[in-house]
């Protein structure tokens, strides 16, 4: 497993700097150093507290119908992913995440 760095900016403007393991899931490594009142719904892709907003070099993958239908719901400017549906991989090492979730 290797070790991947990378930034999320809280919904107050404040960056982290973290660390995570190979195939790690986005929204689980938010709430448990960012923010516990990410992803309410548990990772079932039913309630958008984990919208984030990619920075450039990573996409983080194809995106199911699931998660295409709920970006729509949520009105989700482009290159927005629900981080629950995220795993993260050495491609993603030194991006930007930026919570955008209400």
């Amino acid at each position: 497993m290797s070790d991947i760095s990378l930034t999320i900016i809280d919904k107050a403007g404040t960056a982290h700097a973290l660390t995570a393991g190979s195939g790690q899931n986005l929204m689980h490594l938010m709430r448990e150093h960012v923010d516990m009142t990410i992803g309410t719904c548990g990772g079932e892709i039913s309630c958008g507290t984990c919208l984030v907003q990619l920075g450039d070099g990573w996409a983080g993958g194809s995106v199911s119908v699931d998660e295409q239908d709920m970006l729509e719901a949520l009105d989700a400017a482009p290159g927005c992913r629900l981080a629950c549906q995220l795993s993260l991989e050495p491609t993603a090492a030194g991006i930007t995440a930026t919570i955008v979730a209400d």
